[in-house]
């Protein structure tokens, strides 16, 4: 008998907790569509060339061999460990298909090869949009995405969120105002982005290991970078650090403009953080992170940004873009581990026709197609033994409502599960109008 052990890093949820997963991409989806986003898929294996091009650590990749293969062979196919890069090729390759600004969303499992740990996994579902544009994209198009993901997890409504957002062209102009070279601001930007993880002296160690960063610098960039307020703040904040330069400025002027456009209850939920990284180097303006306060050992729980060369990796094209992920297995951990919406998952079906006896279960199928044609999920109990077990059964899949048929004059009485109350239906489909 084969040995039944869990896999680490993989998740798999039992049907009420799949059926709540389904609930929260139904609203997620929801806000995306709203704004006129559409749907796309992308295979899960892209080629190692493809998926190897971003700064990714190759340990973190998961390749693909065939069974019988040789093993020893390098692989050219991985999964894909984010839906980003794969987005890009799939623009690129779809160039003359597309309508721009494409304005899409996607729903896939990703798989990174990391260690396994609370709110992080090997295989786990990302939910992200982006827009691109032919050679200009403005960044009221960024504004649109930041709205976006405020409105996303606003629908979520798990526990009040923040996000977290910041300019790489504030990092670089803070870098390039200390007189860093384009590599050096790149190293610069990955020790900042750890500040989290491993504390000040940490990153200070790790900044002056970069070629022109004295200790001087180091904790001049740092104490820059520990510029932490809500962002109604930002801009006399940001101008207030004196830093002078071109890049610094433009990255002033991208804020100001993005902020403006927001709407007042996002900037509410928002603020500067200029520690905040990210830790893909295609990013190239804004950038965000969503965080929830009250648990903040899942640390983020999406983000995203801007990003300029991306598509033009696989073509002489500029087609810049924005977009944002929602890392949803993170977030129904979060919720499972925290027993946060459970009352509020959907049921398995809302009505259950319970049988008598076996001779009456074809017109108990025939009520049961009834309801279903008026937008009713219903399910008929697959056997007939005592109602009390029926009943059980109903309140254990937390289905509200149970359907009995008389035996000899084929009444129809419904039983609410909530309230105890018993009511005699002689109209089902009106009856099921009024649920619906």
């Amino acid at each position: 008998m084969a040995k039944l052990t869990n896999i680490s890093g993989f998740p798999e949820w039992l049907p009420e907790q799949k059926l709540l997963e389904n609930a929260l991409i139904e609203k997620i989806k929801e806000v995306y569509e709203s704004h006129g986003f559409v749907p796309i898929e992308t295979p899960s294996v892209e080629l190692m060339s493809t998926l190897a091009s971003q700064g990714v650590v190759d340990k973190e990749l998961y390749t693909l061999h065939r069974a019988g293969s040789e093993q020893d062979k390098e692989a050219e196919l991985g999964l894909h460990f984010d839906l980003t890069v794969p987005f890009a090729r799939y623009v690129a390759q779809h160039l003359n298909d597309l309508v721009f600004p494409f304005k899409r969303y996607q729903l896939q499992r990703v798989w990174r090869g990391e260690r396994p740990q609370k709110g992080r996994f090997r295989e786990f579902y990302q939910f992200d949009v982006d827009i691109v544009a032919r050679e200009h994209l403005p960044v009221s198009c960024d504004a649109e995405v930041l709205t976006i993901l405020d409105k996303a997890y606003t629908a979520i409504n798990i526990s009040p969120h923040l996000l977290k957002v910041n300019n790489r062209k504030l990092l670089h102009g803070i870098y390039a105002g200390y007189g860093l070279s384009e590599e050096a601001r790149k190293k610069a930007i990955t020790a900042i982005d750890k500040l989290d993880k491993i504390s000040e002296e940490g990153v200070l160690g790790e900044l002056s290991q970069i070629e022109g960063v004295s200790q001087e610098t180091g904790q001049s960039i740092l104490n820059a970078c520990n510029l932490i307020c809500p962002a109604t703040e930002a801009i006399s904040r940001l101008e207030a650090l004196g830093i002078e330069g071109e890049l610094f400025a433009a990255g002033i002027g991208e804020m100001k403009e993005i902020l403006s456009l927001l709407p007042v209850t996002t900037l509410e939920r928002m603020e500067l953080n200029l520690s905040l990284a990210r830790g893909l180097h295609y990013y190239t303006g804004i950038i965000v992170e969503v965080h929830m306060p009250e648990y903040p050992e899942y640390g983020s729980v999406g983000g995203g940004g801007r990003y300029e060369g991306l598509v033009s990796q696989f073509m002489k094209k500029e087609i810049p873009g924005v977009g944002v992920s929602i890392g949803l297995t993170r977030l129904m951990d979060l919720i499972l581990s925290n027993n946060l919406l459970q009352d509020t998952a959907p049921p398995a079906a809302q009505v259950l026709v319970a049988v008598l006896n076996e001779e009456q279960r074809v017109t108990c199928n025939a009520h049961a197609e009834t309801l279903r044609q008026a937008g009713v999920s219903t399910e008929v109990f697959f056997k007939s033994p005592k109602l009390g077990k029926q009943i059980d059964f109903a309140a254990k899949k937390n289905i509200p409502y149970v359907l009995f048929v008389d035996g000899e004059s084929g009444a129809l009485e419904i039983k609410d599960l909530l309230s105890g109350e018993q009511e005699n239906v002689s109209d089902l489909e009106s009856w099921a109008e009024l649920l619906s």
